[in-house]
């Protein structure tokens, strides 16, 4: 049986349309976290095993969201500004999706 988790990340945005009436609106996610699963070659998932193994990073996960990061950072500025833009629309896609559920 596979098992599928998520985290969801609530939005501490509390609105009253009656100020004597204290009922708190719904809240709504405003950012999903779950697994997902990428696939990728087995020299790939090497490296990343072997920079967690010698002590660089805590995990797989950590080496790659690292090496990721390093990535965007060294991006010029049109390119970093065109993947922020393409990440935020993916993120706000998880967010709908999730709170359909």
């Amino acid at each position: 049986m596979n098992k599928k988790r998520a985290t969801i990340i609530f939005d501490e945005d509390v609105s009253s349309q009656n100020s004597s009436d204290n009922k708190t609106a719904l809240k709504k996610a405003d950012r999903v976290t779950f697994y997902a699963n990428v696939r990728i070659n087995n020299h790939i998932k090497n490296k990343a095993e072997a920079l967690s193994s010698i002590g660089l990073f805590k995990s797989q996960k950590d080496a790659i969201s690292d090496a990721l990061d390093y990535y965007i950072d060294s991006l010029p500025a049109e390119d970093k500004r065109r993947y922020k833009l393409q990440l935020e629309t993916l993120e706000e896609r998880d967010v709908r999706i999730r709170n359909k559920k």
